[in-house]
C-alpha cells in the first residue's frame, strides 16, 4: 500500500533541494500520523510523568524525587545510602497499571518490590525483583487498579543508595 509518491525534481540549487527534502518531511509525518491514526496506534502514556512524588530519603537537595518523573532522562533522584528506601507515585485518581519502567542510575536496586496501592494504608505487593541488574529495567505485572505506585528498596546494588534517571509507570 503506498500512502503518497514523491518525484524528485532535479534542484537548480542548494536552497531548492532543501525546500524538497523539507516538503517530503511535511508529507511523510503527515502520513505517519494518519495511518496510525487509521489502525488505532496510540503513543503509550506514562501515567507518573510529573505527578506528585515523594520518597523516604533524598541524597541531597539537587537530587529530589520530582526529578525522576520530569520527563528528562538527564535529571535523576538519589536516596542516602542505607536500605530501606522507598519511592512512591500519586498517579492522581485510581488508574489501571500493569508495568513500570525504571532508568537507573549507577545506584540501582538488587532487590526490590512494586508495590501498587489506592488508599497509601493498604499495599499489594505486585512484583518481587530478586536480580536487579540496573540500566533499564521493564518489569510487567497483571493489570491492576491503583492510585498509588510504590519502590519498595530492600537491598541495593552499589554501595551508593537508589537512583533512578526516570520512573515510568504504564497502564499496559
Amino acid at each position: 500500500m503506498r500512502l503518497f509518491s514523491l518525484r524528485m525534481p532535479r534542484p537548480e540549487s542548494r536552497g531548492e533541494f532543501k525546500q524538497f527534502v523539507g516538503s517530503c518531511m511535511k508529507k511523510y509525518c503527515f502520513a505517519v500520523l494518519l495511518s496510525a491514526a487509521v489502525l488505532g496506534i496510540a503513543a503509550e502514556e506514562n501515567l507518573a510523568l510529573k505527578k506528585p512524588v515523594t520518597a523516604s530519603s533524598v541524597e541531597r537537595k539537587t537530587l529530589e524525587p520530582e526529578l525522576a518523573v520530569d520527563g528528562n532522562l538527564k535529571t535523576r533522584w538519589a536516596s542516602q545510602f542505607n536500605d530501606p528506601q522507598w519511592f512512591m507515585v500519586d498517579l492522581g485518581r485510581v488508574r489501571k497499571v500493569g508495568r513500570v519502567v525504571i532508568h537507573w542510575e549507577k545506584a540501582f536496586g538488587k532487590r526490590y518490590k512494586i508495590q501498587l496501592s489506592s488508599d497509601q494504608k493498604h499495599w499489594k505487593d505486585v512484583l518481587l525483583k530478586e536480580n536487579g541488574i540496573g540500566g533499564k529495567e521493564t518489569l510487567t505485572f497483571p493489570q491492576q487498579e491503583a492510585r498509588y505506585v510504590r519502590f519498595a528498596g530492600d537491598s541495593r546494588g552499589s554501595w551508593n543508595g537508589y537512583s533512578f534517571w526516570e520512573f515510568q509507570v504504564f497502564e499496559k
